[in-house]
């Protein structure tokens, strides 16, 4: 029966907390792998968490690859703590994994023993473990560039052998670090700092602000929804038009301030459903001095809309940093595809740089910042699905 072993970098750091940590990873990654987990067959070692399943799949592993928290994971083969039974395992790793013909391919052990009472040290183990695969398969030695690296770690009940490791995107489990929304627009930026948020452990919320008479096919933002639901799992994306109070801007607001109180009153809305779902903090896609609204003057006059913490975690991100990791994680492709943004309808030929808070404070006195019915729908994602299609 194949074992799954996760590594983790984070959350040894964690001290006393680091249960907290752990209870929450182990939540995520039995979430994905629930489908083929062996009944009671998830368990939490220090240091690693092993999991017996039923069957491994290139698309299991591609899913476990994109859970924040994990730094590397390994299809793994168990035995019992006997110097005899690891090397005989170990050679049945290296059948399994590379074929029976590795005659001549260049090796290395590499053995790390967490259970110090085990009577061979981890320089013995890779000295009797190696010896006998050169032995028995007619090996090549060369510990700095192996072909096959076979790792053997001593654990406190069993040994675990495994010879490929595959890279996770480390970070810190989702849900250790509270709850955020996001204002998500159709760009590049904001998907990024999703996942940049993500990535650091915070639940997600999406809410995307619209303008009904020009948008009302949301595609392109469901899949972006769809694809940042890859590495948070659940993830619920809230669609709220703002037609009338754009409306009410146009009319009142002179073109050089009407992106700043249009983001302003989009604070506002993205902090309301923050507020219902509980949220602790609003997330932007901001990029100091990317564009006109991201101006020092210009965030400061428009952050101070809501009551919640105002989180950027791009903020001293270049265009190319974030297309980069854009592209990295998928969303970037989306992105770039045509949609008509409501904040692009209201740029004026020469906005307004440096925003004074008090001619905002008398411009948004003419328009009805609250009460207005909002028209609202919400969309489910997990795991990449669309729940609510």
């Amino acid at each position: 029966m194949p074992k799954l072993l996760f590594h983790f970098g984070e959350l040894s750091l964690k001290g006393k907390n680091r249960s907290i940590f752990e209870r929450r990873m182990a939540q995520n990654i039995k979430r994905v792998i629930e489908p083929v987990l062996k009944r009671g067959g998830f368990y939490r070692e220090y240091g690693r968490m092993t999991a017996d399943v039923v069957s491994v799949s290139d698309e299991l592993l591609d899913l476990l690859a994109l859970i924040p928290g994990i730094r590397n994971f390994s299809v793994a083969h168990e035995c019992a703590l006997d110097l005899e039974a690891i090397q005989n395992k170990a050679k049945e790793a290296v059948v399994a994994d590379f074929g029976p013909d590795v005659a001549g391919r260049p090796f290395r052990v590499t053995s790390r023993r967490s259970n110090k009472q085990f009577q061979f040290t981890s320089p013995q183990l890779n000295f009797e473990v190696g010896g006998f695969l050169k032995n028995q398969l007619n090996l090549a030695v060369n510990l700095n560039n192996p072909e096959i690296d076979i790792r053997v770690e001593v654990a406190k009940n069993s040994a675990y052998i495994y010879t490929r490791k595959i890279i996770g995107i480390g970070g810190l489990p989702v849900g250790s670090s509270g709850r955020g929304v996001v204002l998500f627009s159709g760009g590049i930026d904001s998907p990024v700092a999703a996942y940049s948020m993500i990535k650091r452990g915070m639940e997600v919320v999406l809410v995307h602000l619209y303008n009904s008479t020009i948008n009302r096919d949301f595609v392109k933002i469901r899949d972006l929804a769809r694809q940042i639901s890859l590495y948070q799992g659940r993830v619920k994306l809230y669609l709220i038009d703002l037609e009338e109070f754009q409306r009410h801007a146009i009319a009142h607001v002179p073109a050089e301030y009407r992106m700043i109180i249009y983001k302003r009153q989009m604070i506002r809305s993205a902090a309301k459903i923050a507020h219902q779902e509980k949220g602790q903090a609003l997330v932007t896609g901001d990029s100091l001095g990317q564009v006109a609204s991201q101006t020092l003057a210009n965030i400061h006059a428009i952050y101070d809309a809501s009551d919640l913490p105002l989180l950027s975690p791009l903020i001293a991100w270049d265009k190319e940093e974030i297309i980069a990791l854009g592209r990295r994680i998928g969303t970037y492709e989306i992105s770039i595809e045509e949609y008509c943004d409501i904040c692009s309808f209201l740029i004026a030929k020469h906005p307004e740089t440096n925003a004074r808070r008090d001619r905002v404070a008398e411009l948004e006195s003419l328009l009805p910042v609250e009460g207005l019915e909002c028209p609202t729908r919400l969309i489910r994602f997990d795991g990449g699905r669309e729940l609510d299609a």
